[in-house]
């Protein structure tokens, strides 16, 4: 379990470090909040989720196994998201992600 912030910091400060700790590992990332609801290029729905500060780079950007939750979130919810980091890609990536 890790705070949303702490992994945001650390990807923000050096993405290296960060990936050494975190890519290819299963986390919860705890204290989040819902930023957007969207789904990608190939239709696939994903959830952001960010500390609440505005305009924030990056997020975490969770690729949700069960495309019905995206249904239930609402924008502002606080989260808490459980996924395989796959790194930054202007967003930390979370494959395999649940909101829990």
């Amino acid at each position: 379990s890790v705070p949303i912030g702490q992994l945001l910091t650390a990807y923000k400060g050096n993405e290296i470090s960060a990936d050494n700790l975190y890519k290819e590992r299963w986390v919860s990332v705890t204290g989040g909040q819902v930023e957007r609801i969207k789904k990608d290029i190939l239709d696939k729905p994903y959830v952001t989720v960010g500390t609440g500060k505005g305009l924030e780079i990056p997020v975490v950007q969770c690729f949700l196994t069960n495309p019905d939750r995206a249904a239930t979130l609402k924008t502002g919810e606080r989260v808490t998201v459980r996924g395989r980091v796959d790194g930054l890609m202007m967003n930390v990536l979370l494959r395999e992600c649940e909101v829990l």
